[in-house]
């Protein structure tokens, strides 16, 4: 699995889903501990694409979200939302260089998304 090297640390980054929505849901660890959400869940808000989040305000102050856009996590910042207190990015994830770090957990993401649009159809 490949890391992510952040100021000296090694970052494991890990892809799921919210429960109560189904969007991308996106964290990092390190190899002894939780380092933090790189996604917030920000219910009864709306996302230009389905394969963007809500960055966490702790992740842009502390340079990760640029970190995540010169690797290519990241493809692109949106724009800016106001929920409540804060203030988050909303971005557009590539799956394809997320796989990268976290095959298991992009695959699982795309099958429940497939399965969620042949609900619908």
């Amino acid at each position: 699995m490949k890391t992510l090297n952040f100021k000296g640390d090694e970052l494991y980054i890990e892809v799921g889903q919210y429960m109560d929505n189904d969007r991308i849901a996106v964290c990092a660890c390190t190899e002894e501990e939780y380092y933090g959400d790189i996604t917030k869940n920000l219910p009864n808000t709306v996302l230009e694409n389905e394969n963007s989040g809500f960055i966490s305000d702790y992740i842009k102050s502390s340079g990760l979200e640029d970190k995540l856009i010169k690797e290519g996590i990241i493809e692109k910042v949106i724009g800016t939302v106001q929920y409540n207190m804060g203030r988050y990015d909303e971005v557009v994830f590539n799956l394809e260089k997320l796989k990268e770090y976290d095959r298991k957990g992009v695959e699982r993401y795309l099958q429940n998304e497939d399965a969620e649009e042949e609900e619908f159809e």
